[in-house]
């Protein structure tokens, strides 16, 4: 019997500290002790069980609901601004082809080599035309460079453009003698050729077009020139108001022009009338 009942006390200590060493993830592990028994060992798991995974929760939650009631509206939301100023820019990877992402998004993201890379083409809202802009120079990696320069500098401004254009290439060819006299059919060629480039935008605010414009030509790049065109539309209504809206001193003959002509019919009318021989 004195065997047995060792044997059981064996089993009971060594299944307590099983029981100890499989002890949940994230509780605070509790050295055993030989002294203590496996009654206490079970209490101690327990007790360590019960406190980080029940109560911090919900101390997390509550704190989240407080901050959310008692946060004010920062002021870059107030403006309509989506980032914080202050945090930008923002280091994310951009990719076209997997996300379509805007403006905005692209402005406040860190790209490197922005500058190299193609500008962001805003899309047209009205397809109404607004601007055509020619470039032309004898230099074809100056005229690269600035009309890469003049689509980045549309694309800060909102304004939808084209990409650039290749127009065909002008050339003139002059032949000129080389020696006078005997050697007449001794003769060279020289040709010069001139590369054009061209961007067209759209749907943009007059204003906003002429500070583009000013923009390029006070940067203008030295053997790059320029020839823009521009379209400005009147508001609808305006031959009407004109017509309404006139100089109060001088009578509007498009007004009294009805009127003219039916007191003109009237007076023809008579005339004839009175003229005419009395039939017998």
């Amino acid at each position: 019997m004195e065997r047995a009942r060792k044997a059981v006390g064996h089993f009971v200590m060594n299944a307590g500290l099983n029981l100890h060493d499989r002890s949940a993830p994230g509780t605070a592990k509790v050295e055993g002790n030989s002294s203590t028994s496996p009654a206490e060992s079970s209490t101690s798991v327990a007790s360590a069980k019960v406190v980080p995974q029940k109560i911090a929760p919900k101390k997390q939650a509550s704190s989240k609901a407080v901050r959310a009631k008692t946060e004010p509206v920062p002021e870059y939301e107030a403006l309509g601004l989506r980032y914080d100023p202050s945090q930008l820019p923002i280091v994310q990877t951009l990719d076209p082809t997997q996300v379509d992402y805007s403006e905005e998004v692209y402005a406040a993201s860190v790209v490197h080599g922005r500058s190299v890379h193609q500008p962001f083409f805003h899309p047209r809202t009205h397809d109404i035309p607004v601007a055509n802009i020619h470039f032309r120079s004898h230099h074809v990696k100056l005229l690269n460079l600035f009309t890469h320069f003049a689509t980045h500098a549309a694309s800060s401004l909102g304004i939808p453009t084209s990409k650039v254009v290749p127009l065909p290439t002008q050339r003139t060819l002059w032949t000129v003698l080389r020696s006078p006299f005997a050697h007449k059919k001794s003769q060279e060629n020289f040709d010069r050729k001139v590369h054009k480039r061209a961007v067209k935008a759209w749907d943009a605010d007059p204003e906003v077009v002429q500070r583009w414009i000013a923009y390029l030509r006070a940067h203008a790049m030295a053997g790059v020139g320029m020839r823009v065109t521009t379209w400005e539309r009147l508001p609808l209504g305006v031959g009407s108001r004109n017509i309404k809206t006139g100089d109060d001193n001088a009578e509007n003959k498009n007004l009294n022009a009805p009127k003219e002509i039916l007191k003109l019919g009237k007076q023809i009318i008579k005339n004839e009338a009175s003229g005419a021989p009395s039939r017998k």
